[in-house]
């Protein structure tokens, strides 16, 4: 009966290594989460700056000559099919450079926020966030309020999302 009990409570129990390494994977992921919250607040730092600052209008020109636009999709078919008017900085920016500005906050809003980690929430706050700097752009001036940037973001949270479904979630 002794040697029963042994037994049962040996593998019911991880031996001293496993527990080693346990505790250790622990703390690496700990140290890890911390290092993602520290990106994850730079990021939407730099997204807050990227989106209301002078630098918005540097592709633009200025701000007078331009008008807001309200239509969905009309941008993005404007620079499809006439893209051969635009030079290629300001037709990348304006096509993919909006779309993968907002892949990281896909990647890393998943890792944050925990209870954020399924495509309607990732859709949601992609789109508040778009809108929020959209927003502010056209009511301080300091840029053009533009229906597709707000549907390029939106997709680019989606794309970092699925990005991290995809690889990320599978090693973490």
């Amino acid at each position: 009966m002794n040697n029963l009990c042994m037994i049962s409570t040996y593998k019911t129990y991880p031996s001293y290594n496993e527990e080693v390494y346990l505790v250790r994977e622990f703390h690496t992921k700990l140290k890890y989460k911390k290092y993602v919250n520290v990106f994850f607040l730079f990021y939407i730092f730099m997204l807050g700056f990227w989106g209301i600052s002078t630098f918005s209008t540097r592709l633009y020109g200025n701000i007078g000559d331009v008008s807001h636009n309200i239509v969905p999709f009309h941008t993005i078919e404007t620079y499809f099919f006439n893209f051969q008017h635009y030079n290629f900085d300001t037709w990348f920016y304006n096509t993919f450079g909006t779309v993968l500005v907002f892949i990281p906050l896909g990647i890393l809003l998943p890792f944050v926020c925990a209870n954020v980690r399924n495509m309607t929430l990732i859709v949601l706050f992609s789109l508040l966030v778009s809108l929020t700097i959209e927003t502010i752009q056209y009511v301080t001036l300091l840029g053009v309020f533009d229906v597709d940037d707000i549907l390029l973001n939106t997709f680019g949270g989606i794309l970092g999302f699925l990005i991290f479904t995809l690889i990320i979630k599978n090693i973490w």
